[in-house]
């Protein structure tokens, strides 16, 4: 990767990796990860299509301060997602990773609110997500309608989320934010994270940057700097620079996080060269930010213990 070589800016003195993924393909159905299952969006994925657990995962962090993790629901395909929970919650005693769970939920059922009170039951979730991608093109349909999140239902659950005290993380595409912003007012109480910076492309940095701008002001929304293959497989800081100093303008670090999404981000990315270049993309705008987006804003938002 061509990334900062001559890089000598100031590290993240700790890490709390906001976003990853584990999984036993013995345990789950994990369609996407069949061994005839086609290409995903990131290119092909045969090399992920195995068990990918705590030591495995570990081995990415070599020589790095990785201090807590997040795990973030991997599409099991489990009848119960709170079944997903459960199993973490056995990894995270017996490995001491992940120290935070975002478990899966579909927010426009009705039956929201049992699968809700299932995931609670495991003092290790601090949140849910929901894939809500809808674009007009047809490139990222992970909702099979539009604008769910105005739905009524999915409203009155993300009120119900905020009520028990856990954050809602979101996946959509830029011209999805100003819907996000709705949301966030609509449930003041309720912590929105954005995965994935929004998934942005080249093709939508115009749309992308209003987006970010339309839920600047509102102190309930966090983002995360993770899936940026979107942007550039590769990670290369001129390429990642436009987005990452527009976002530290508009929300600052104390609502921005560093994800990992190992291992899919690692097949083309290694962590240590996610870090090394943000690192110095961060550093070289507002160093004084560093701490924030690689762990304590990750450690405010999940409520992870010291």
């Amino acid at each position: 990767m061509d990334s900062a070589p001559d890089f000598d800016g100031q590290m993240p003195t700790a890490i709390v990796d906001a976003h990853h993924h584990l999984w036993d393909l013995g345990r789950f159905p994990y369609p996407w990860l069949a061994p005839d299952a086609p290409p995903r969006p990131f290119g092909n994925h045969d090399a992920i299509k195995r068990n990918y657990l705590t030591a495995n995962y570990l081995t990415h962090f070599d020589g790095l301060p990785m201090v807590a993790s997040v795990h973030v629901q991997a599409n099991c395909g489990a009848a119960d997602p709170s079944d997903e929970t459960a199993w973490l919650a056995e990894l995270s005693q017996t490995s001491g990773r992940p120290n935070a769970a975002v478990g899966g939920v579909d927010l426009s059922s009705e039956k929201a609110a049992d699968v809700l009170e299932a995931h609670t039951q495991y003092p290790l979730t601090k949140g849910v997500r929901a894939l809500v991608a809808h674009d007009r093109t047809g490139r990222w349909r992970f909702s099979d309608r539009p604008h769910v999140m105005s739905d009524p239902t999915f409203i009155k659950n993300a009120g119900l989320l905020s009520e028990m005290g856990l954050s809602l993380d979101l996946v959509v595409v830029p011209e999805q934010l100003v819907e996000v912003a709705q949301l966030a007012e609509a449930v003041p109480g309720l912590t929105i994270i954005v995965d994935h910076l929004a998934t942005p492309e080249p093709s939508s940095l115009s749309q992308w940057h209003s987006g970010v701008e339309a839920i600047s002001g509102l102190d309930n929304i966090a983002m995360k700097l993770s899936g940026l293959w979107t942007i550039d497989k590769l990670w290369r800081p001129d390429n990642l620079r436009p987005y990452v100093q527009h976002v530290l303008a508009q929300l600052g670090g104390d609502r921005l996080m560093y994800g990992s999404n190992a291992p899919i981000e690692t097949l083309h990315c290694p962590v240590s060269d996610q870090i090394r270049t943000l690192a110095l993309l961060v550093g070289e705008t507002q160093p004084q930010w560093i701490d924030a987006v690689f762990s304590k804003t990750a450690k405010l938002t999940y409520q992870i213990a010291p």
